[in-house]
């Protein structure tokens, strides 16, 4: 049994030196195309170091470009060479320039003698399956790709459209079926020579010249052809994230590599020294825990910890689900219209202020009304309104050892109202058409500016009452609920702030006097606002201003 690896090399020639001498000194043979973009200087470099090596060889150099077929060609070349300067080669491994051994070759010759007749390259039917993350399926075989993807995005997307739109469809050649995989392969000498003396390779290679990243496809359709037997697999570890595009391994990685089971491992960081040199001595077995490690990885770079937002870069809607915040917190609506002073009265049950309108369009009003806010968060609302939830979220974890809560009104920006309502970290407690009272007590004279500010005022309440309806678990009482029995919503705040008093008997914040609520809400309704007057009109309902003690029965 006879071993070649193939190395498929475009940058960081010195690390693909370090790569050989490794691979060298474990008796087997080793041909490397290097992309003829990568500097002539270092690679003159690189070749002379392995020229007096037999079991070395280099290929002639193109020019290789992402998704492209040139790096098919480039595969080819190497197939071609091996086979004839190395005829007694039983198995041909693939491997790129950025990987690294992580098992003895002695290890993987013991296993391919043991399957001499098997070719192992992951070969899955486009269509029934998930291995394409945040890339084209089947339209990579069917449609046309004259622009790069990675350099002429633009042109990439309307040539695709169009196509779309055109209904133009490739056919693939008689007696293909598409299949797709990784593109690191271990082959037998004679599926190689099979695909390489095929009577139809010349078709083949014009169909496939035209197929999107085809070397995901080339090799993997065509083995179902000749292979006599296929374990669709790659004995490369490598892992894509979410978006489709390759983990890094680095050196935090060392103590664990040796733990995957299989024999290679990419994509390796150039820096990362002590891979490099562990590599030579051989990895530990580890603890097999490489790939919940990179998961972990993978989800932080999605999600991040719970509720922290990274300062690299902004989240994805496309890829990204909604982020939580970091703690529960307590957001109040319409409260604050009925208990002009609930803030001091809270403050004195819990020994925590609420923060004001965070959500002001005049600025974000921080407890104390300060000119930042925790964590330095500044008081701009321009700031703020530039990624509202990451500003809730930033000010949730900057308090997320303390109870925040704060207050959320209908003449605030309403952009936030649905990430609040999905928050399952957000606790809601809702007074339906409290605005009424805002705007009794302001005393506008004018019908039409009285008009067009309720509209909006009801517009936006219902906006967000859909959103907490669909959500599901807010607190939602109506205005003439509130004022006919204050003790419930009040009860109900200070029992899940985890009040420690006692709740009965209890002496009540100073309440709006509502004695002209009824009237007024009427007069909106009769200018044309559609009030509804259920919410407002109770059996009894509290004008007293000064503070009181009401005991629960």
């Amino acid at each position: 049994m006879s071993l070649t690896i193939a190395i498929l090399a475009h940058h960081h020639l010195n690390r693909v030196e370090r790569l050989v001498h490794i691979l060298s000194d474990q008796n087997v043979n080793i041909c490397i195309h290097v992309d003829s973009d990568a500097s002539a200087v270092k690679f003159r470099q690189l070749h002379s170091t392995f020229s007096g090596r037999k079991n070395v060889h280099f290929v002639k150099r193109i020019s290789c470009d992402w998704g492209d077929f040139s790096l098919i060609n480039a595969e080819l070349r190497m197939c071609t060479d091996i086979l004839k300067k190395w005829p007694e080669t039983t198995h041909v491994q693939l491997i790129s320039g950025d990987s690294l051994p992580v098992k003895p070759m002695n290890a993987l010759r013991k296993m391919l003698a043991m399957n001499q007749d098997v070719d192992f390259i992951e070969s899955v039917a486009v269509g029934d399956n998930n291995w394409i993350a945040g890339g084209l399926g089947i339209e990579r075989f069917t449609l046309h790709f004259p622009f790069s993807w990675k350099t002429e995005r633009r042109r990439f997307d309307t040539a695709v459209n169009i196509q779309r739109k055109l209904r133009i469809k490739r056919r693939m050649p008689k007696g293909l079926k598409p299949y797709i995989g990784s593109q690191w392969w271990c082959l037998t000498r004679e599926t190689i020579q099979a695909i390489l003396d095929d009577p139809n390779k010349s078709v083949y290679d014009a169909y496939f010249s035209k197929c999107w990243i085809p070397d995901e496809s080339y090799f993997q359709t065509l083995v179902r052809k000749y292979a006599r037997k296929i374990q669709s697999r790659s004995l490369m570890y490598y892992h894509f994230d979410h978006q489709g595009k390759p983990t890094t391994i680095y050196d935090d990685h060392c103590d664990i590599l040796g733990g995957v089971d299989e024999f290679f491992a990419r994509k390796i960081w150039p820096g990362a020294n002590e891979l490099y040199q562990t590599c030579a001595s051989g990895f530990d077995g580890g603890s097999g825990a490489l790939a919940s490690r990179i998961k972990l990885a993978d989800d932080r770079r999605k999600t991040g910890r719970q509720g922290l937002r990274m300062q690299g870069r902004a989240p994805n809607k496309w890829h990204e689900k909604q982020r939580s915040t970091a703690a529960p917190y307590y957001v109040f609506s319409g409260v604050q219209a009925i208990f002009p002073k609930f803030d001091d009265w809270l403050e004195a049950k819990v020994d925590d202020r609420p923060h004001g309108k965070i959500f002001a369009k005049d600025a974000v009003h921080f407890r104390g009304n300060t000119k930042t806010g925790p964590g330095g968060l500044s008081t701009n609302p321009n700031i703020r309104d530039c990624a509202p939830s990451d500003f809730l979220g930033n000010l949730s974890w900057q308090s997320r050892e303390n109870k925040m809560a704060f207050h959320f009104e209908s003449d605030d920006q309403q952009e936030i109202g649905g990430y609040l309502a999905k928050d399952s970290n957000a606790n809601l407690y809702f007074v339906r058409h409290s605005w009424v009272l805002n705007m009794m007590n302001e005393g506008i004279d004018n019908h039409h500016l009285l008009q067009a500010k309720a509209a909006q005022f009801l517009a936006n309440e219902h906006a967000f009452l859909s959103e907490l309806q669909e959500a599901g678990g807010a607190n939602i009482w109506t205005l003439g609920e509130v004022l006919s029995n204050p003790v419930s919503i009040l009860s109900t705040i200070l029992k899940d702030l985890e009040y420690s008093g006692t709740i009965a008997p209890m002496i009540l914040p100073e309440i709006t006097n509502a004695g002209r609520v009824v009237d007024f809400a009427r007069m909106l309704k009769d200018i044309g606002i559609n009030i509804d007057m259920a919410m407002i009109e109770t059996s009894h309902i509290n004008t007293q201003q000064d503070s009181q003690i009401i005991i629960n029965k």
